[in-house]
């Protein structure tokens, strides 16, 4: 289909969407003929305009609900693709982001490129026509919502298809910045990295002038403090360090906090760690989908051991954590593995940092109302169980609901303090070093885990490396590695070669815990950057691709 005969739909299919929830009001008497759903009404009408902005909203692609060939969603997490983890059913798409075996005509989550593109045609959209609308105060804060939205698509893009370098060339995205027609020159060329960085921190420091503050705004809707913590996040990205440490200091010590249990942060919903997130409930309410996106299915299901059992059949695996993973964790006194006075090698699931049993489910740990059997010869201890690297993953699960019976309905968290706090580290170290703010920020987090602070001290180099495991283990599995070992340049030395699972043996009372190599990875350069998908070149050709795709 042409680009802009698409486009030009777009907006028809937007209306569908407005109709449907016109149509789900409980007061019949206020439903508005769908035959009457007019472009002005949409745009004059309060619930018309509110509703275009929820149809954004609910487009985003999030961990949960990735669009997969078109049919299945939320099958797996980029970090099933990184040194932490693996993807256990061998999805097509997850073996070729591992490797880099695919090309343009094949790219894994190509579809993410013309759903984004979609979703900033509708911003676009919205910006153009929300003035129409004569309440003010609601106005203002749809079109904050609607820069917020806009510069989160650009993010998204950018950090997928987009690559910082040391030069000016074209190596951002294409800015489409107003609706377009068939009169308007259709071939867009990529801008530079920094030319994209500016437009997206343009539209959040827009949207910051308009949004509301987290106390007077609904769940899940942009706020001031969600557009300061993802300009933290997009000029980190850029290392432009003072920028980004400025922008999240913007966030620290206001009205956000760290939830007290690290675990129930991902199933208690909007809690006061939550900045910004997809929000997801089941039954299909408000058409919302569940968490994961297939009927009958979701997020509990696709990570399960298939030894569980629900109502229909088994857990599919899922994402799996690796020993490289579980190594990164430090010992519950505050130290390395290798170097802590508490840690076993012979009980290498005891005495590690608590979040090590809130994310990751290992032999011997009890889940779903039964203790897991890893080693050989256990219920979860055979290959036929997926059990491919010697872990499953527990964080996110609703450990409660009935698989198959009952849909998850976690909401996918994009923006948390502790990311904030993370990000603001990482900036003012790189920008001034180690300074006690910078302490200050990592030891919060370290004290909400239950392990000790940082030791005093550290130099630049040493505080960088203590903040890069902090972020591994903090956001683990929150899709913050892939992007992390890509822009510190780091995922060559470390999936090029094998990774690393343990293998349990039982004899009687006593185990024995060996590292084995389960899967050797490969890293060529040019997976610093996912390519345009070849479809989409086909109709903007000025879009070039780039680093060798």
């Amino acid at each position: 289909m042409n680009r802009e005969i698409k486009n030009i739909l777009q907006f028809g299919c937007a209306l569908m969407y407005i109709a449907m929830f016109f149509s789900c009001e409980k007061d019949i008497l206020d439903q508005v003929p769908k035959d009457s759903l007019t472009e002005e009404l949409v745009w004059t009408d309060p619930q018309g305009a509110t509703q275009f902005i929820n149809a954004i909203y609910g487009g985003m692609p999030s961990g949960f609900d990735r669009n997969y060939q078109g049919w299945a969603k939320g099958l797996y997490l980029l970090d099933g693709t990184t040194d932490d983890g693996d993807v256990s059913m061998g999805w097509t798409h997850s073996n070729q982001l591992q490797t880099g075996d695919f090309l343009p005509s094949n790219v894994p989550w190509g579809e993410t490129w013309g759903d984004y593109y979609g979703l900033i045609r509708k911003a676009n959209s919205a910006l153009e026509n929300l003035d129409r609308l004569e309440d003010e105060a609601l106005r203002d804060q749809l079109i904050g919502e609607a820069y917020f939205l806009r510069g989160f698509m650009y993010h998204e893009l950018l950090r997928l298809y987009g690559l910082k370098s040391s030069g000016n060339e074209p190596t951002g995205i294409p800015i489409v910045d107003k609706s377009l027609t068939l009169e308007d020159n259709l071939q867009i060329p990529r801008s530079t990295y920094d030319e994209v960085v500016n437009f997206i921190v343009s539209d959040l420091d827009n949207a910051a002038t308009l949004l509301s503050t987290k106390a007077n705004t609904e769940a899940g809707r942009a706020t001031v403090g969600a557009a300061y913590a993802l300009k933290s996040r997009v000029l980190l990205y850029a290392e432009r360090w003072e920028d980004a440490a400025a922008a999240a200091n913007m966030v620290i010590g206001t009205e956000y906090t760290l939830y007290p249990d690290y675990k129930t942060i991902f199933l208690d919903k909007n809690n006061e760690e939550i900045i910004f997130a997809k929000k997801f409930q089941y039954p299909d309410k408000h058409h919302q989908t569940n968490a994961g996106g297939t009927q009958g299915a979701g997020f509990d299901v696709y990570n399960t051991p298939n030894t569980y059992k629900g109502t229909s059949d088994g857990g599919w695996g899922g994402n799996l954590p690796t020993q490289n993973f579980v190594d990164a964790y430090d010992a519950i006194d505050g130290e390395p593995q290798a170097t802590s006075a508490v840690y076993d090698p012979n009980n290498p699931f005891e005495n590690l940092d608590p979040r090590f049993e809130a994310t990751v489910v290992h032999d011997g740990t009890m889940f779903r109302g039964r203790e897991v059997e890893l080693y050989e010869g256990g219920l979860e201890g055979s290959p036929d169980a997926f059990m491919h690297t010697g872990y499953f993953l527990r964080k996110f699960q609703d450990e409660d609901l009935i698989i198959y019976s009952q849909s998850s309905d976690q909401d996918w968290i994009f923006m948390r303090y502790a990311e904030v706090l993370l990000n603001y580290a990482e900036a003012q170290n790189e920008a001034f070093g180690p300074d006690a703010t910078v302490y200050d920020a990592i030891n919060l987090i370290r004290q909400r885990a239950g392990i000790p602070n940082l030791n005093a001290g550290l130099g630049q180099n040493e505080m960088r490396d203590k903040i890069r495991n902090e972020r591994r283990i903090e956001l683990a599995f929150e899709e913050h590695r892939f992007f992390d070992i890509r822009r510190w340049r780091i995922a060559e030395s470390l999936l090029n070669g094998p990774l690393y699972g343990m293998r349990i043996e039982k004899d009687g009372d006593n185990y024995q815990y060996t590292r084995f190599e389960f899967e050797e990875r490969t890293f060529p350069n040019k997976l610093y950057v996912l390519p345009i998908p070849q479809n989409e070149i086909d109709k903007n050709p000025a879009a070039k691709q780039i680093n060798g795709w």
